[in-house]
């Protein structure tokens, strides 16, 4: 996995407050950068954002982590 990009893609996702938010300004799908934030969060082993269908918000761990 490339880390730093990983790190762009899960900083842009919190900047932006959502996926598709995020995948549009780095001209990638969503489904890309849901897999890259994905993969960081199991190399680093501990979950970043929280998810819901409507909402989307950083964990302890994610705000350290940013």
């Amino acid at each position: 996995m490339d880390m730093l990009n990983g790190m762009q893609v899960f900083a842009r996702v919190v900047d932006s407050g959502s996926f598709a938010a995020a995948a549009e300004s780095l001209a990638l799908s969503g489904a890309q950068v849901s897999r890259l934030v994905s993969e960081l969060e199991k190399h680093l082993q501990t979950r970043l954002l929280q998810r819901t269908t409507r909402r989307l918000c950083l964990t302890e761990s994610g705000e350290r982590f940013l």
